[in-house]
Order: C-alpha cells, then sequence, then structure tokens
C-alpha cells in the first residue's frame, strides 16, 4: 500500500496587540467549524484539495513552536490522521480541538510561555495520494506568499474563537515561514544565529559553523550545537533562542 505524501503548512495570525490570545486551543466543537471554513477558504485556491485529507488543530501557537527540527507540531498531526479510522479514498475534514482542556497529543500544547509576539501560527496538513499532493504542494508553494491571505469574514471568526482581534490572517507554508523568520532574524542582526536553526530544521544532516557578533563560534556538528563565546550575556541569548526553537546549546 503506497504511503499517503503530506504537505505541511499554517495560518499565520497577525494580532492588533502582541501578547498571549484569550484563548489558546478551542474545543473540538468549535474547533470543527472553523476546520470546515479553512478547508473551503483553501479549495477557492486549488479546488484539489477536496480530494484530500485536510487536518488542523484548534490552537494558536508562537512560530518557534513550530520552527523546531523534526516539525513537532506537524509530527503529530500525521500521526493524529494515521491513527483515524476512516475509509480508504474517502476525504475528510479533521479538527483536533481540547476535551476537558486537554489536546489529544501531548506535543500539541500550546507553550504559553513563548506567546507575546502579534503573529500566531495554527498548523494544518494535507494528506493524500502523492500525485496530488505533489501537484497541490507545487502550486500552494508558489502561490500562498502572493494569494494567501484569508478573507476578512473568516479572520474575523477566527480571532473571536480565539479571544483577539486580528488585523489580518494568511495562509503560509512551512518554506514560506522560514523564509519569514529569516528576513525577522536578519532585521534583527540575528541572521547567523538564523542560518543554524534552519541547517537544523531542513539540512539536520549537514554541519555549518558561524560566527556571533563578538567573534565567537556557533556550530552544528551531528546535531549537536556548540558555542566557544565567554561572553554570559550573549551565550544567555543563544540558549534561549535556540531553546524556544527546541535546540539544546
Amino acid at each position: 500500500m503506497n504511503q499517503p505524501l503530506r504537505f505541511p503548512a499554517l495560518i499565520a495570525v497577525e494580532c492588533e496587540n502582541p501578547g498571549a490570545p484569550g484563548l489558546v486551543a478551542l474545543d473540538r466543537a468549535t474547533a470543527s467549524i472553523l476546520a470546515d471554513a479553512i478547508a473551503l477558504d483553501l479549495a477557492a485556491h486549488v479546488p484539489e484539495i477536496s480530494q484530500l485529507d485536510f487536518i488542523v488543530v484548534g490552537a494558536l501557537y508562537d512560530q518557534a513552536q513550530l520552527l523546531r527540527p523534526q516539525w513537532p507540531l506537524h509530527a503529530a498531526l500525521a500521526d493524529a490522521l494515521d491513527r483515524l479510522p476512516r475509509r480508504a479514498g474517502d476525504a475528510h475534514v479533521i479538527a483536533l480541538g481540547s476535551h476537558d482542556g486537554r489536546l489529544p497529543h501531548t506535543s500539541l500544547e500550546p507553550e504559553t510561555a513563548l506567546l507575546g509576539s502579534p503573529m500566531l501560527v495554527m498548523p494544518w496538513l494535507l494528506s493524500g495520494p502523492s500525485d496530488i499532493v505533489a501537484s497541490v504542494a507545487q502550486r500552494l508553494e508558489r502561490e500562498l506568499m502572493e494569494r494567501g491571505l484569508i478573507g476578512a469574514e473568516l479572520a474575523l471568526a477566527i480571532g473571536e474563537a480565539f479571544g483577539i482581534k486580528t488585523a489580518h490572517a494568511r495562509h503560509m507554508s512551512s518554506l514560506d515561514l522560514c523564509a519569514l523568520a529569516c528576513a525577522q532574524y536578519e532585521h534583527a542582526e540575528l541572521g547567523e544565529l538564523w542560518q543554524i536553526i534552519e541547517t537544523a530544521l531542513l539540512r539536520p544532516e549537514q554541519s555549518l559553523e558561524v560566527k556571533l557578533g563578538d567573534g565567537s563560534s556557533l556550530a552544528i556538528r551531528d546535531g549537536v550545537m556548540r558555542c566557544d563565546s565567554r561572553n554570559e550575556r550573549l551565550l544567555a541569548q543563544t540558549r534561549a533562542i535556540l531553546g524556544a526553537h527546541g535546540i539544546s546549546l
């Protein structure tokens, strides 16, 4: 039996004000309503999506929790999809929501200590026959950054569900989010640190060494991160940023 192909992506929600949302995880019923609306919005971009499984978690995260080696949030979505009983060949819209205050997978629990940025993310995943997913993925990678803006009514519904005031919301591929994070880190003069994070995310088998602001080295080799700086402040900052991305220094 052929394994389904997966396409990981997300909704990036830009809030008018920074800070944690009023609610970080939706109950199952609310998550299901939003999932149907999101799948319909995506199908307006690429109608073939209606032939694929679409799974989304009704929760908001800081982008660093999504941008971690082995992509644990999307891996949890894939695992949940694999565990759900369903007939082969049928496409489904699946929403993961909280029950008794807990999401169905511990790795899906939002880390509230990270929240505070005005941009929050809601991961989703497409799954299905490799030929359809490959075609859809190619188109979405090409179009989402330019045409992925979500309609005002759905963006408002997302904001109301989580108790936040949204400036706008858009679909992004995981690679789009990497490109955005790269720009953010470079703007903060932390571009070298992002190079290391990106290597851990996309090319974990490779080694890389970069120079930090004090002339010290930060390197990743065989999945292990090392820094030779004696600057305690720089070390603490580096350790904190890498830790948010699930990387130990």
